[in-house]
């Protein structure tokens, strides 16, 4: 006579010791709710942090880029190329703006005061369309002159402590700023101060992006770099928006496939690949942490494991009766085995809402605060592969090590 499952799981698990039962698989699921909780909550947080590096870094890059392949500048023929192919009136339209941009470092000083080297970054008026630079701004408005004839520059926070300049009023007059830059051709030692060309802005305003970003840029307008850097028909790249940014990988193939059968020396840049850097390195801490959690919940499967053997060792007469009956084989290792099992999906699925819950608290309340940060609150983002992995691992884990440990002690007990 063969017993079916259900009736040989209710005579296992209800014939005695309920209440041991019950408590050693409570302990069990709260160890791998907690787990799994932890790793949802940590992945979610290195997720918060790769997205404000890259909104932090591209506040002053486009999605893409036009770049050289050889030498350090594009001519300003690409332009026209760009926006007649794919500019919002071209054949293909793809791009919102496409914006010229000089990009080269200078010394600057203001009064009598000590120079210090920053990197001018000029731009035309598209770039405004391609990028958020205006809310990095104090004022939130870029405005390229002062007044007709008499350029405007931006200074990040940290360049303008460098220096020294004060109140940025117009009412009481801006400080004048003298920017100086190597002449191409010209050796220091020989020509010294003649191997410089000199140009004056004033400091119209202030911009914050991060203290890596701020010691080290100013912002000028376009024709105000073509200037001091002696750039009348080329540009350091060219800066691409686009009307989806989220079909920027796609964007960039059709515009490298362009690029390579008109046979020009240029490539396009995707914003990831100039901070590859930061977000290789954030994604390795990333999945090393998923790694090492992942070490605990084997840690977690194995307490599982030893509950489950317990169980067994308690219920090893049960094991005889439900022999005699005629459950035997792989169908009274399923009895036990998937004990172990539902200790783990209901353990993970438990933790998995847990972890949702403390991220989406935290997105939405900021409970975690950072003093004195740009940010006001750490950040955390949900992304369903790192939830549906995380299962995963509980599940796999828990199952294959249950259903090895429950197959082994259900043989052991067989054969004596």
């Amino acid at each position: 006579m063969r017993l079916p499952i259900r009736l040989a799981w209710r005579y296992a698990w209800t014939r005695r010791n309920r209440s041991l039962t019950h408590l050693i698989s409570g302990i069990s699921m709260f160890v791998i709710a907690a787990v799994t909780a932890a790793m949802i909550a940590i992945l979610s947080a290195f997720n918060g942090i790769e997205s404000v590096v890259t909104d932090l870094f591209g506040t002053l890059d486009a999605p893409l880029a036009i770049v050289p392949t050889e030498g350090a500048t594009v001519p300003d023929r690409a332009v026209d190329w760009l926006e007649a192919r794919f500019g919002p009136d071209g054949t293909e339209p793809l791009l919102t703006a496409v914006a010229p941009v000089i990009e080269d470092e200078a010394v600057v000083a203001w009064g009598d005061g000590q120079p210090h080297v920053v990197t001018v970054l000029g731009f035309s008026e598209d770039m405004l369309q391609a990028a958020p630079i205006e809310s990095a701004l104090r004022t939130g408005t870029w405005s390229p002159e002062f007044t007709p004839g008499a350029p405007c520059a931006a200074l990040g926070l940290g360049v303008r402590n460098l220096l020294g300049v004060g109140s940025l009023d117009a009412e009481k007059g801006l400080p004048s700023l003298q920017f100086r830059a190597p002449i191409r051709g010209k050796k220091l030692t020989r020509h010294r101060e003649r191997a410089f060309h000199a140009e004056s802005a004033f400091a119209c305003d202030v911009f914050s992006v991060n203290a890596e970003i701020d010691r080290k840029y100013t912002l000028t307008s376009l024709e105000f770099a073509r200037a001091l850097f002696q750039r009348p028909d080329a540009v350091s790249r060219i800066e691409l928006g686009l009307f989806d940014t989220e079909r920027s990988a796609d964007v960039a193939r059709v515009i490298q496939s362009a690029l390579e059968a008109a046979g020009e020396p240029w490539r396009v840049r995707t914003r990831e690949e100039k901070n590859a850097l930061i977000t290789q390195t954030n994604r390795a801490e990333k999945w090393a942490t998923f790694v090492i959690l992942s070490f605990i919940l084997v840690v977690a499967a194995f307490n599982v494991m030893a509950s489950l053997t317990m169980l067994l060792l308690e219920k090893r007469q049960d094991i005889e009766v439900l022999g005699a009956m005629g459950l035997t084989g792989w169908r009274l290792e399923q009895v036990f085995a998937w004990q172990g099992v539902l200790i783990n999906a209901i353990g993970g699925l438990v933790g998995a809402g847990i972890g949702m819950g403390l991220v989406w608290g935290q997105h939405q309340f900021g409970w975690v605060k950072l003093q004195g940060s740009v940010i006001p609150a750490y950040p955390v983002e949900l992304v369903a592969t790192d939830v549906l992995g995380t299962l995963g691992v509980v599940v796999l884990i828990g199952g294959i090590g249950s259903g090895w440990m429950v197959r082994n002690l259900v043989r052991r007990f067989a054969a004596t």
